[in-house]
Formats: structure tokens, C-alpha cells, sequence
């Protein structure tokens, strides 16, 4: 059904067009858009409808199903009643993944860590490989070049 009258309540001040805008209610008009002001005489004016812009709906009724250019997930969340409704009808939240790494698939190929050096090898300080010392070894390192500086 579509709107099947329009019509226009008219006052001389906001306080009138809200008594004669709750007479035209009950007479089963309903508000259409704002009101207008209209300077010529400082007069206010609100158009009025019967019947309804909704396919079997009330007058002012606007329900997901009549919003034609929404998908059916878009209708879901509008009439969620709740978050978890609303991530519910878009699918998120839903994963079973673990969170661990290891659950992932077409994970990037870590490369291994570096080899360990030795005390030597640090002494040496020649090498041309990645390697890991642990901070003792540093540690020592540096004190034994400390305790050689000739004082």
C-alpha cells in the first residue's frame, strides 16, 4: 500500500501546529519530513500522509524486509538484538582457529637459528658465519681484552 493522501497542517506558532499536528494524528495522519517555517506571516506548516511508503505496512513502519536494497546479512544485523546476534549474522567471531601457530597452513619457512659459536671462535673474531654467543662468553671476551691493555 502506498501513501493514499497528503495534506498539510498549517499554524501561526509551533504551539498550534503541535495541537492541531496530534488532532490530524488521531484522525490517522501521520508526519511527513520536517516542519517548514513560512516567513509570510511567520506561519508554521507540516505536510501529513495516510496510508504507508511500506509494502504492508503501518503508517511510519519501516521492518528489514521492506528495505529492498539490502542482502539478507545486512537484514540480519539490523534486526540483531544483541552483539553476539550481530557478529552471529555476519560470521564473526566464528572461527575454530586456536590461535597457535602451529594450527596455521601455507605458513612463510622460518629459517633456523643461527649456530652457537664457541670461545675460541669469539677470541678469534674471524668468522664470516652467523652465530649466536650467550652473554657470558661476551662478557668474558671483553674482560680478557680488557685485563690485556698494557697499563
Amino acid at each position: 500500500m502506498a501513501y493514499t493522501q497528503y495534506d498539510t497542517v498549517v499554524a501561526n506558532n509551533p504551539e498550534e501546529l503541535v495541537a492541531k499536528l496530534a488532532e490530524a494524528i488521531a484522525d490517522g495522519w501521520q508526519p511527513y519530513g520536517s516542519p517548514v517555517s513560512i516567513t509570510e506571516g511567520f506561519q508554521v506548516l507540516q505536510a501529513v500522509v495516510k496510508g504507508s511508503s511500506n509494502v504492508g505496512g503501518a503508517p511510519g513502519d519501516i521492518t528489514s524486509d521492506s528495505i529492498t536494497d539490502a542482502s539478507d546479512v545486512g537484514k540480519a544485523v539490523l534486526v540483531s538484538v544483541d552483539a553476539a546476534a550481530a557478529r552471529a549474522a555476519t560470521g564473526s567471531g566464528t572461527s575454530d582457529f586456536s590461535g597457535s601457530y602451529n594450527d596455521l597452513t601455507d605458513k612463510p619457512v622460518i629459517p633456523a637459528a643461527p649456530a652457537e659459536g664457541d670461545a675460541a671462535m669469539l677470541v678469534a673474531g674471524t668468522d664470516l658465519v652467523t652465530r649466536t654467543w650467550t652473554a657470558q662468553m661476551i662478557h668474558d671476551e671483553i674482560a680478557r681484552q680488557i685485563a690485556a691493555i698494557p697499563a
